[in-house]
């Protein structure tokens, strides 16, 4: 009788050690919350303290930027352009290039444009620069696309190389991960450039 519960008692333990050994962990696919795109209606930018004006949708709200920090904006036409339906902002600033040489003033202002760029070469997989060229509208600069996982992915400067000069920066409120954030890029990127082919300078009507 001993015997045969002895040999019960081992079977089962071994079938027990068995099991456990047929587990195999498997982790969860890291989930990312489920994006709903805002419509799109388009809206002029006309504001009389800005030298510019262009097309934007309507799920962005606009805010003058009336600070810097702790000290006051630079210029009346500083501002953001923030959609909270994607946690996001694009930031505008603008510089009067007829405060000294021009040649001067547009050195400074490209030479801040890439080296501002430059800055997110360590954590970027690619940054790719192109040139915008629209002398028609005296519509002159140049668009920063950063790949990776970065704090800003898309940076721009525009000017008419003689008065002003425009930068802005998009930026979202969230950690930069670049696989789950590439469709809400993607998708705000298609309205900057919307912004980009609508600009127009005030004084060129």
């Amino acid at each position: 009788m001993k015997t045969s519960f002895f040999w019960l008692f081992l079977g089962l333990c071994l079938s027990l050690v068995a099991c456990q050994e047929e587990e195999v962990y498997i982790p969860k696919k890291r989930i990312y919350p489920k994006v709903v795109y805002p419509e799109r209606n388009y809206q002029a930018l006309d504001r009389n303290f800005c030298a510019f004006h262009f097309d934007y949708p309507d799920y962005m709200e606009f805010i003058q930027d009336t600070t810097l920090g702790n000290r006051k904006a630079l210029h009346s036409c500083w501002f953001d352009l923030n959609f909270k339906s994607l946690n996001g902002r694009l930031h505008f600033t603008y510089t009067d290039l007829s405060k000294g040489p021009i040649e001067e003033e547009l050195y400074k202002m490209y030479s801040d444009a890439y080296r501002l760029a430059e800055e997110h070469t360590a954590k970027a997989a690619s940054l790719d620069d192109y040139v915008i060229n629209r002398p028609e509208d005296k519509v002159y600069g140049v668009l920063f696309n950063i790949e990776g996982h970065v704090a800003s992915p898309f940076q721009l400067l525009l000017t008419d190389s003689s008065q002003h000069a425009v930068r802005a920066s998009l930026y979202f409120n969230t950690r930069p991960e670049a696989d789950s954030m590439a469709p809400v890029i993607d998708f705000v990127k298609t309205d900057i450039m919307g912004m980009i082919n609508s600009f127009q300078w005030a004084n060129s009507q």
